[in-house]
């Protein structure tokens, strides 16, 4: 099997469900890293993210046969993919309680005083720490918020795909991105101003 990147999803399944096992070699190799990076920023256990890998096109080659429209193919490997990983979880006692919990004044504070470092230089923006303050930030949301996150700003997911991997709503899926968003927002506030001070012309710190 070619490693054509022009071959499509739907031609991929449709020859794996007719036993083209080079078809399934292209599919695991086209897929194998996003499903083991969204395991991972689910379950953070590196260990049981190549188990939850591996599980996930073991299913896949299974079932794939229940899958009608070859094209959502993406879809419905990502809905493989978190319920694997939720499984997983579940087994382990590892999840957290639901977002839908938080109170809601939680997550409508007032953000007018939150600092906003949009007009900050790149080479801050884009620096390694700062990069790595960003994904401490996502690893600290609430998990419904973090996956959300990951699959729109990390695997480029549409709205509606996340809605049909997770199962809700489109309006809920808006909801948790703003609300993530808000606190992504805050949590990076405070790390971002101190450039802001430091910087020549910039704000004076209080006395």
């Amino acid at each position: 099997m070619s490693k054509d990147k022009t071959i499509t999803d739907a031609s991929l399944v449709e020859r794996v469900k007719q036993g083209d096992t080079q078809a399934m070699e292209a599919i695991v190799e086209r897929y194998s890293n996003k499903v083991y990076n969204l395991a991972y920023h689910l379950t953070r256990d590196p260990t049981a993210s190549e188990e939850i890998m591996q599980d996930v096109f073991l299913t896949v080659l299974s079932k794939i046969h229940t899958l009608n429209n070859n094209a959502y193919f993406s879809t419905w490997l990502y809905r493989v993919t978190t319920n694997a990983a939720y499984a997983h979880m579940r087994d382990s006692r590892k999840v957290k309680k639901n977002l839908e919990d938080l109170r809601v004044k939680d997550l409508e504070k007032d953000t007018s005083q939150i600092y906003d470092w949009s007009s900050l230089p790149e080479d801050i923006l884009l620096s390694d720490e700062s990069k790595q303050i960003l994904k401490d930030a996502i690893d600290s949301l609430p998990e419904p918020m973090r996956i959300v996150v990951l699959m729109k700003d990390v695997e480029g997911l549409k709205n509606e795909d996340i809605a049909k991997t997770l199962g809700l709503s489109l309006p809920a899926v808006k909801s948790r991105l703003h609300r993530a968003r808000l606190l992504l927002r805050e949590s990076l506030s405070n790390y971002f101003k101190k450039y802001a001070t430091a910087r020549p012309g910039g704000e004076q710190s209080e006395m």
